[in-house]
Formats: C-alpha cells, sequence, structure tokens
C-alpha cells in the first residue's frame, strides 16, 4: 500500500513538472491582474514584459485589460510570432485575445487567448539593445544566458 501511494505521488509530481495538469478556469481567476510592467535585463539586452501590482510576474492579462503591459505584450506577439494586431494600442481586445490563443497552440498551451503563467513560461519575448539590436527568447532562456 505504501508502495502505491508513493507511486501515485511521484506519477503527479511529475505530470504536474511536465504540465499535463492545468489550472482550471476557477484557479486562473485567482491569479492577479497584470498591472504593470518592468524590465528585465540580461547581459546588454533587455525586455519589457508584465508584472502585478506586488512585482510579480505571477499575474494574468484577459480581454478588457489595458495599459503598457497590454503594449508590450502585443509588441512581443507581433514582432515574435508575425501576429499581424494592426495598430499595437495596448488595449487587450478580440483581436489580441485571438492572436494570444495562436500563439498558445503553438506552443503546446491550452489557447484560451488568457495571458497566464503557462503562457508566461514558454512565450518568446522581444529582447532588444539600445542599439535597436532585435531578437526573441523565453525569460528562462535568456536568465541562462
Amino acid at each position: 500500500m505504501k508502495f502505491k501511494r508513493t507511486l501515485a505521488t511521484v506519477g503527479a509530481a511529475a505530470a504536474i513538472t511536465a504540465g499535463l495538469f492545468t489550472l482550471s478556469p476557477a484557479a486562473q481567476a485567482a491569479i492577479p491582474s497584470c498591472t504593470d510592467y518592468t524590465i528585465y535585463y540580461s547581459g546588454s539586452f533587455y525586455a519589457k514584459y508584465p508584472v502585478g501590482a506586488d512585482g510579480s510576474n505571477f499575474c494574468s492579462l484577459r480581454s478588457g485589460a489595458s495599459g503598457q503591459q497590454v503594449y508590450y505584450l502585443q509588441e512581443t506577439l507581433n514582432y515574435c510570432y508575425g501576429q499581424d494586431l494592426g495598430a499595437i494600442d495596448g488595449k487587450f481586445g478580440p483581436k489580441t485575445a485571438a492572436a494570444l490563443a495562436r500563439v498558445q497552440r503553438s506552443l503546446g498551451i491550452d489557447p484560451d487567448g488568457i495571458y497566464g503563467p503557462q503562457t508566461r513560461d514558454k512565450i518568446k519575448w522581444h529582447w532588444m539593445t539600445l542599439e535597436a539590436s532585435n531578437h526573441c527568447t523565453t525569460l528562462p532562456d535568456a536568465h541562462a544566458r
């Protein structure tokens, strides 16, 4: 019996680590909104990405959100993923939700059109330098440089 319980615990931990379980809509709703942005530096490159009021990047963006944090998400969707959003306006509307869902699908994430922790961990952000050198990479990959 103890072996079965240990095996079940190890299996559940592996499934969570592999991302087989996703957050339920209720759990996603409990994630605080991204209300601001921050600048992440890696060497001479920097990226601007959404954060919550507490400065944490454990936050979400969804339809109806607006501000610079949405603007930088839209810029990334255009530059790194070729999503044609038209004018980048900092308003998370139907075009942004649809573009994000397409990118999520390509990344193997549930295409719900909501930016949250799973998307944050897989999305490639637009990185630049003052000399206008640009590339796209994830936050974890940039940290490993």
